[in-house]
């Protein structure tokens, strides 16, 4: 009887990872499906996935599914709540790390009907981490390093002979 027990409660573990494993790749599919366009206005009809690996420049990106950081930890006051669903995409290019945070739906209802861009950011290789909109990816990543000091031209000293 025990054994029996130990069963039922394993495949309703594994059940259970199976199930929330199929979300998640439901989840992140969708993201990288999304069209850009409807992200941001100024770009072109390209999967955000594709938009990504041209940005990235064969930099790998990676894919995972949150929960947008909308828990507070708190029991009483995260029951009841519904926890949105995202997925984040990071890579890093040139010493430059971006991510991608997409909400695509909720843990309970599912699917949103149109994916939400709710942040990019950026973190240079200065440490410095900014927000831009998606539009402004390929410029902020495509823009030359500002030159440091030794980089400027030698000051002309005047001779006094």
């Amino acid at each position: 009887m025990i054994l029996s027990f130990w069963l039922v409660l394993l495949a309703g573990s594994l059940w259970a990872q199976h199930s929330a494993d199929k979300t998640e790749k439901a989840a992140i599919r969708r993201a990288k499906n999304v069209l850009v366009s409807s992200l941001d206005s100024s770009l072109p009809k390209v999967s955000l996935e594709f938009f990504l690996n041209y940005e990235a420049g064969g930099a790998p990106i990676q894919w995972e599914v949150s929960d947008c950081g909308e828990q507070t930890g708190k029991r009483s006051t995260d029951r009841g709540t519904e926890s949105a669903m995202c997925v984040e995409a990071n890579f890093a290019k040139d010493q430059t790390d971006v991510a991608v945070v997409v909400s695509v739906g909720t843990n309970k209802k599912g699917p949103a009907d149109v994916p939400t861009l709710l942040s990019v950011t950026v973190n240079g290789p200065s440490g410095k981490s900014h927000s831009l909109r998606l539009g402004e990816l390929p410029k902020e990543l495509h823009r030359p390093a500002p030159k440091s000091p030794r980089d400027l031209p030698l000051p002309v000293i005047a001779s006094s002979g």
